[in-house]
C-alpha cells in the first residue's frame, strides 16, 4: 500500500515538473515586455524608476499617449501617466487605480496585436452602442465598393515553424469574413499586383522591426494599405496550441478584420479584442465581430 502511495505522489511531482517550462512560459519572463515585471506597484510622483520611459513608449505605440509626451519628464510618473494608465485599465475592464497593480502588469505583458486602442484620440474600445456603426472604422477609411472584389498574396519564410500551412489558414480566414461582408477574394501570383498581402517577415511593415518573442504578434494597415506582417520569432502552430504556442489561425483571423477596416472592441470573447493568450484559439467570429463588419459594410 505504501509502494503504491509513494508512486502516485511521485508520479504528481514528475506532472508538475514537466509543467514548469509551460508556466514559465505563461508569465512571459523572456517577453519584449518584460520590463514591466520592474514597474509592479509604480504610483504617481515617482521618480526615476527603471522602466518608466519604456512603459510611456508603450503607451504611445497603443495610442495612450502622444509621442512627444514620452520624452516628457522621461523618468517621472506623472499625471499624464496616470492618465494612460486609467484609461487603458478601463478599456480592459480592470480596477480603476491609476497605478500599476498586479492585474494591470499582468495584461499589459501578454502577447498582442500591434495596431493601437486609440486612433487619433479616438477611443476604439470604449463608448460605442449596440452596432458602433462609425466606431468601427479604423482610421475613418473602408474599402471603396469599386473594391469590393480583392485579390490577396502570400509569402512564407519556410524556415518559420509553424507557419507552413499559412495559405489555407488565410484562404479559410478569409472565407469567414467574406460571409458577413459583400467581398470575395482572389488568390494571385507572386508577379502580380495585389490588393492584400500576408507576410511572415522580421519587419513589422510600417518601416521598423517588430520586437522578439511573446510582445507584438502582428500588424496590418487599414483599409486600403493592404499589408499584413506576422512576427517570425514567434511560436507560431497551426494544430492546436501547447501553452507556450500563439495559434496562428486566431492571429490571421484577427488581421483581416483590420485589413477590412474593422478595429479592436474590448469584448475579451471576440476575435477583434487586442491581446491573446498563448495556448488560446480564437478560430470563429462572435457576434460582435460580425456586428462590426456588417456596419461598416451594411448598405451593401
Amino acid at each position: 500500500m505504501a509502494a503504491k502511495v509513494y508512486l502516485v505522489v511521485y508520479a504528481i511531482i514528475m506532472l508538475q515538473l514537466s509543467l514548469v517550462p509551460y508556466i514559465c512560459q505563461s508569465k512571459l519572463i523572456d517577453s519584449s515586455f518584460g520590463f514591466l515585471n520592474s514597474l509592479e506597484g509604480s504610483t504617481k510622483g515617482q521618480e526615476n524608476v527603471d522602466g518608466l520611459h519604456q512603459l510611456k513608449s508603450y503607451l504611445a505605440k497603443f495610442g495612450y499617449l502622444e509621442n512627444q509626451v514620452v520624452f516628457e519628464n522621461d523618468n517621472l510618473f506623472d499625471e499624464k501617466l496616470e492618465k494612460a494608465i486609467k484609461t487603458y485599465q478601463r478599456n480592459y475592464k480592470l480596477s480603476v487605480t491609476g497605478h500599476l497593480d498586479g492585474a494591470t502588469i499582468t495584461q499589459m505583458m501578454k502577447p498582442r496585436c500591434g495596431c493601437p486602442d486609440i486612433i487619433n484620440g479616438r477611443n476604439t474600445m470604449r463608448n460605442k452602442d449596440m452596432y458602433r456603426t462609425s466606431l468601427y472604422v479604423l482610421g475613418n477609411t473602408t474599402w471603396p465598393s469599386s473594391k469590393y472584389n480583392l485579390t490577396y498574396k502570400i509569402q512564407i519564410n519556410a524556415s518559420v515553424t509553424g507557419t507552413q500551412n499559412m495559405r489555407s489558414i488565410v484562404e479559410e480566414s478569409l472565407r469567414k469574413w467574406a460571409q458577413y461582408s459583400p467581398f470575395t477574394f482572389l488568390e494571385v501570383t507572386d508577379g502580380s499586383q495585389t490588393d492584400l498581402i500576408f507576410e511572415v517577415s522580421q519587419d513589422r511593415g510600417d518601416g521598423t522591426p517588430f520586437d522578439g518573442h511573446g510582445g507584438l504578434l502582428a500588424l496590418s494597415s487599414y483599409p486600403t494599405g493592404g499589408w499584413s506582417h506576422y512576427d517570425p520569432s514567434e511560436s507560431w502552430t497551426s494544430d492546436d496550441p501547447r501553452p507556450d504556442q500563439m495559434d496562428l489561425y486566431s492571429v490571421v483571423l484577427h488581421e483581416i478584420g483590420h485589413l477590412l477596416g474593422v478595429d479592436h472592441t474590448s469584448v475579451q470573447s471576440a476575435v477583434m479584442f487586442p491581446i491573446i493568450n498563448a495556448g488560446q484559439k480564437k478560430r470563429d467570429l462572435q457576434p460582435d465581430d460580425i456586428q462590426g463588419i456588417e456596419a461598416l459594410y451594411h448598405s451593401s
